[in-house]
């Protein structure tokens, strides 16, 4: 497929039955919030490919963080070591780091784009994530993190809830927030005069905006997440209710 080229997984490490750590050798110049479009060779069934975020750049080789949502994220669950994969990238405006002490909001596998942020901040942020259930990754951030506040829907793990409960944005340069939209949503209603950006998820055909199947509206119109996101200043977005 055009665009795409073949690259070598040098790691696969399954967290828990749905999250799975992906590295792929790359010489790629790449900025925090930016994704590739992966897809399995040798198949046409997915056809298109699948936007994964990128959660770490170090040592050459890129990392990612999937979670099994479909018959493509299946297929690279099972890859192995040495197995090739295509990959099409970086894509997309990813996060723009300020100075200032920051906050990053993550709700469960969006926590992927937030560890390459915290790497490239000045200052070291504070983390709040969300999950159902359990944790993961949130060990991978504490080199690079002040604090790492964790709630859970069911109590497992730390607060009984939602991040967003002990999140107070305004006490912050900037909240880097990414996840479900519903907790975008939410975030963006309950901090209106918060400095944010936000990292939307979207189905995504192309991956460079030719497909117009990601739109989102914003004050200056409807936009592509994929070319003119995914990351967007809060202050930008229109959510319909």
């Amino acid at each position: 497929m055009s665009g795409y080229n073949s690259y070598k997984i040098s790691e696969i490490r399954h967290l828990n039955d749905e999250i799975f750590v992906m590295a792929i050798e790359a010489d790629v110049t790449v900025e925090p919030g930016q994704f590739f479009m992966l897809r399995e060779p040798n198949t046409t069934d997915p056809m298109m490919g699948r936007p994964i975020s990128v959660s770490d750049y170090k040592d050459g080789k890129l990392y990612f963080l999937i979670q099994i949502m479909g018959k493509g994220t299946e297929l690279f669950s099972k890859k192995r070591p040495g197995d090739e994969i295509l990959m099409m990238g970086p894509l997309g405006n990813g996060f723009k780091p300020v100075e200032g002490k920051c906050a990053l909001l993550a709700g469960t596998a969006g926590i992927a784009p937030l560890l390459y942020l915290a790497k490239k901040l000045s200052v070291k942020p504070d983390l709040y994530v969300g999950y159902r259930s359990g944790s993961y990754y949130t060990e991978e951030f504490k080199d690079y993190v002040d604090n790492i506040y964790i709630a859970t829907e069911d109590g497992s793990v730390g607060h009984k809830g939602y991040a967003l409960d002990l999140l107070d944005a305004e006490k912050y340069e900037m909240t880097y927030v990414c996840g479900p939209m519903p907790m975008v949503k939410a975030t963006v209603k309950k901090c209106p005069d918060a400095d944010m950006q936000v990292s939307l998820e979207a189905y995504m055909g192309c991956g460079f905006g030719a497909c117009m199947s990601c739109l989102c509206d914003t004050i200056g119109g409807r936009k592509g997440i994929c070319k003119a996101g995914p990351v967007f200043s809060a202050k930008e977005l229109i959510f319909n209710e």
